[in-house]
């Protein structure tokens, strides 16, 4: 891991060096992103842009609801495909060899169970979670209402208990998570080791993760978001009778936005992954004289 810093780095440190590393392959990064969102690309466009699972009159649309599901899962998870092949492509890079996209693909392969696995494990922990995160949301305004009798204060209690508990359980993905890549492509563990290990190297630094994570999240969806709300998504939302009124052109040239600008940040977000997980590495595991020792041991022959 020569091309990472062989010390601790600073949360501006891991955010601008995922930057440059992204930057010194990007087109073979882009290109691997891309194949693999051309699939759901491609189901968007055969089948048709998922609503909003409203009628135009604001009832809910069961059958468009499960037609929208229909499409986006699989879309996601071979989306999700295309993550595990930038994520082996820059480990192959990290570790001093060559990538292409084939050989991405390729060796994709044998850590899909493991990665797909953990990340799987990872949701299911933090679904359990955010369920068991809302039952002190609900006595928190329960009481919050019982107490003061106004409406406005149980709503206001609410969202700041909601936003807390939305922190907790988005803390604790993250640090479940982060390093499921790593573990599974650098150390060969398999789904639930991985998860062990991204707990083990999150001990202590759950704010440090939750904001580094955050931060390349947002830069990874924000673009995708503006595109959704560029053309209209949240209106369909708050005013029901606009729902279904896009275009089929308007609709093929959001899809293919979105297509090329989530293909463009995806691997800054895997490139996070593998600087955090280093850096983490370094903290606990003094990993950087680990790296020298061996360096020394090589030059030593």
């Amino acid at each position: 891991m020569s091309v990472i810093p062989q010390r601790p780095m600073g949360f501006g440190e891991i955010l601008d060096g995922a930057i440059q590393f992204y930057r010194r392959d990007f087109g073979l990064y882009f290109l691997i992103a891309l194949v693999g969102a051309l699939p759901g690309y491609a189901m968007l466009l055969a089948l048709g842009t998922p609503g909003t699972g409203l009628d135009p009159s604001g009832t809910p649309a069961v059958g468009e609801l499960g037609f929208d599901i229909a499409i986006l899962l699989p879309a996601a998870a071979l989306s999700w495909v295309g993550t595990l092949a930038v994520a082996v492509a820059m480990c192959a890079r990290l570790e001093g060899g060559a990538a292409s996209l084939e050989s991405a693909y390729r060796g994709a392969l044998r850590p899909f169970p493991s990665a797909a696995g953990g990340h799987l494990l990872a949701l299911l922990i933090a679904g359990l979670a955010g369920g068991l995160a809302m039952i002190p949301v609900v006595v928190a305004v329960a009481s919050a209402i019982a107490v003061f009798r106004d409406f406005v204060v149980g709503v206001t209690i609410f969202g700041l208990t909601s936003l807390l508990a939305a922190l907790v359980v988005l803390g604790l993905w993250f640090c479940t998570s982060f390093a499921i890549f790593p573990a599974v492509l650098l150390e060969r563990r398999t789904a639930a080791a991985a998860v062990r290990r991204s707990l083990k190297l999150g001990k202590g630094a759950w704010l440090r993760i939750l904001g580094v994570m955050l931060v390349a999240t947002i830069i990874r969806d924000g673009p995708s978001l503006g595109i959704f709300a560029l053309f209209g998504g949240f209106e369909m939302f708050t005013s029901p009778t606009t729902a279904g009124t896009l275009s089929p052109g308007l609709q093929a040239v959001q899809n293919t936005l979105d297509l090329l600008i989530g293909s463009f940040t995806k691997p800054f977000l895997v490139a996070t992954v593998f600087f955090l997980y280093h850096d983490r590495r370094v903290r606990l595991e003094a990993a950087d004289l680990e790296t020298a020792a061996a360096a020394m041991a090589t030059d030593g022959r």
